[in-house]
């Protein structure tokens, strides 16, 4: 039998008294009576009297419930929570365990917690848990799945995974978290055939093409993106280009699309479609994202067609731009900040904060819903200490949820120097690659050099008019200013100017 509480213990003793006037050790009756008249505060008193005062032990393990009961109904989900916990701690044995763990999950789904309660539910995973309804059961088959992948127990998370029933509304994160699995285990066997990740994508696609709701084009949009990363591993640039094209225009995943898509052009030959996706984020309009990449791909696709002085510029904008953030980031990293600063610098920015990293962690979903659940575990102290009369109740709501309040704050910490930590070595490998594509470029021009060719670059051609595909596109010089609407479609005319006898 589990007694391990869902969080940490809290340091408020538990034989304080109720407080001056208030009665001491009501009866389970008048609290049940309160709790059905929705007086949910003062359920929540009396069910507390009797766990601590209380002679009864039948009672005491009904209000052990209850009382989760009425915080919920109040508006307190963190506590809830931990009363909830208290009860799925005590295992199978306590009569309110399969309701404690369908408390839980609520609590799960309003607060949007992937992390806690599905860690907590996994620990106490039992076979008592096949009475429970099938729609609760697929919620904690998901979790249970979800937690495993994180840990990558692929296999476990496979099992659990595949036992959603396609009647869940679960179902489709389900197949798509099947998929990603498909995707790493894959390329972790540097397979050549991507097929099976790509048959839960295309289930996806199938399935959520015509979804109205959020959650469900969301969804859609991460098929298509991942069927198009999929394409790009095994190595059909064209199947790849074909399905980040499908990425609807102004979602949140086109961004990504765009790039991503900039590769395939250039593994698929078409340098000009390639330069001309770089061209598209690093418009104003992109200004906040992170396009540290984008200037690699754009100095590879000159190199590869041998416009080195075109190359040596834009390893020179990137190195002004990205060898000053990773001497800031590494500094970051090296220093001693306590969770709480490291939340409020990614809340707050800094100007000595690279504000392209800072906009990363905050459109990590997982940052969001850790730095949510602070906010909550704040909006419900100041409700507790606004609502509750002085006394013992009040005294231990108060501080577990100013507990509650700094485990998501260590938890928010610790994901940002996660996600730090990322994207150092992330931008340090696009430094190295610059570096080496610097030395070849350098290399290169000594062997013009070398061969009496000129390498000072004047004024070039106006290259052909790209290819215009249908009579759906018109084709409009670049003039110096974007346009929203031309985002995404722009082709650089490039021309190959490679010397065969010097770069075969």
């Amino acid at each position: 039998m589990r007694t391990q509480k869902i969080l940490s213990a809290l340091a408020v003793s538990a034989s304080l008294s109720l407080g001056i006037g208030s009665a001491r050790a009501q009866d389970i009756d008048s609290a049940i009576q309160a709790y059905n008249a929705d007086k949910n505060a003062d359920a929540a008193i009396l069910f507390y009297d009797v766990i601590e005062n209380g002679d009864d032990p039948d009672a005491r393990i009904k209000a052990e419930y209850y009382i989760a009961q009425a915080l919920r109904k109040g508006g307190y989900f963190l506590p809830a929570m931990q009363y909830y916990g208290d009860v799925f701690n005590s295992g199978g044995a306590h009569p309110y365990f399969l309701k404690a763990t369908e408390g839980l999950l609520r609590i799960a789904e309003q607060l949007g917690d992937d992390t806690l309660i599905p860690e907590v539910i996994n620990k106490g995973y039992t076979q008592d848990f096949v009475r429970l309804k099938p729609v609760i059961l697929n919620s904690i088959n998901y979790m249970i799945g979800m937690v495993s992948h994180r840990r990558q127990n692929y296999t476990e998370a496979e099992e659990f995974l595949k036992a959603v029933s396609d009647k869940s509304e679960l179902y489709e994160r389900a197949r798509y978290l099947l998929a990603i699995m498909a995707v790493r285990t894959a390329s972790d066997q540097q397979a050549e055939d991507y097929g099976v990740a790509l048959k839960y994508f295309s289930e996806l696609e199938t399935r959520l093409a015509t979804a109205t709701a959020d959650e469900e084009k969301r969804l859609y949009r991460l098929a298509l993106l991942g069927k198009a990363r999929a394409y790009y591993s095994q190595g059909d640039w064209q199947k790849s280009i074909e399905y980040y094209e499908k990425v609807p225009r102004f979602s949140p995943e086109w961004y990504d699309a765009m790039f991503e898509s900039g590769w395939a052009y250039f593994q698929n030959g078409e340098f000009g479609k390639g330069l001309g996706m770089v061209h598209s984020i690093q418009s104003p309009y992109f200004d906040d994202r992170y396009r540290a990449e984008s200037w690699a791909l754009k100095a590879t696709v000159y190199f590869q067609m041998c416009h080195f002085d075109r190359s040596r510029k834009s390893l020179e904008v990137f190195f002004d731009l990205y060898e000053p953030m990773a001497d800031q980031l590494r500094a970051f990293l090296e220093g001693e900040q306590s969770d709480e600063e490291l939340v409020d610098l990614i809340d707050e920015g800094s100007d000595k904060f690279p504000e392209e990293i800072r906009n990363q962690v905050l459109a990590n979903a997982r940052y969001l819903r850790f730095v949510g659940a602070v906010r909550e575990a704040e909006a419900e102290l100041k409700k507790a200490e606004r609502e509750f009369p002085e006394g013992s109740f009040k005294a231990y709501l108060t501080e577990m949820l100013k507990d509650q309040r700094q485990q998501r704050i260590a938890l928010a910490g610790k994901l940002v120097r996660e996600l730090l930590r990322r994207e150092s070595v992330f931008l340090e490998d696009f430094l190295n690659q610059a570096r080496i594509i610097k030395f070849e470029t350098a290399d290169a021009e000594r062997k013009m050099l070398e061969a009496g060719k000129d390498i000072t670059k004047g004024p070039r051609a106006k290259g052909p008019r790209p290819h215009v595909p249908n009579a759906r596109y018109q084709y409009w010089a670049f003039g110096g200013e974007f346009w929203i609407d031309e985002l995404g479609f722009y082709e650089h005319s490039i021309k190959n100017e490679c010397i065969p006898e010097l770069f075969e």
